[in-house]
């Protein structure tokens, strides 16, 4: 199925009963469980989501554009995702739920203070 040769998995094999790669397995499962708001990406990461995101909110524009009725209008791009953004949508499951607790409460603690910072600025302007 994956084209691996007996004698590579073999040496795979042995390779990951060797004590060196014992002690790298051991340190990576402890720095693992220190990530107490693990993400929910797939492989392409950041990099994927804000591009799906960037393409929802260039298709949301073209349509309101396209409801308006008017054809010359020039349609801007999107402004960029913000960071905090990413980093809340990153760590929900397709269920809504925060991925854990600690990362529920970093993004309501980030969310407060946006909102802190929208209204600090509304009153200055």
């Amino acid at each position: 199925m994956y084209d691996i040769s007996k004698e590579k998995w073999t040496q795979f094999c042995q390779s990951r009963r060797d004590p060196s790669w014992e002690n790298v397995r051991k340190k990576a499962q402890a720095v693992q469980k220190q990530n107490t708001a693990p993400h929910v990406m797939s492989r392409g990461g950041y990099e994927y989501l804000e591009k799906k995101l960037m393409d929802e909110k260039r298709k949301k524009k073209l349509e309101e554009a396209t409801q308006s009725g008017s054809t010359d209008i020039v349609i801007d791009p999107p402004s960029p995702i913000k960071r905090h953004v990413k980093w809340k949508l990153a760590r929900t499951k397709k269920t809504g739920d925060m991925t854990s607790e600690a990362a529920k409460e970093i993004a309501d603690k980030i969310v407060s203070h946006f909102q802190f910072i929208i209204v600090i600025i509304f009153f200055i302007v």
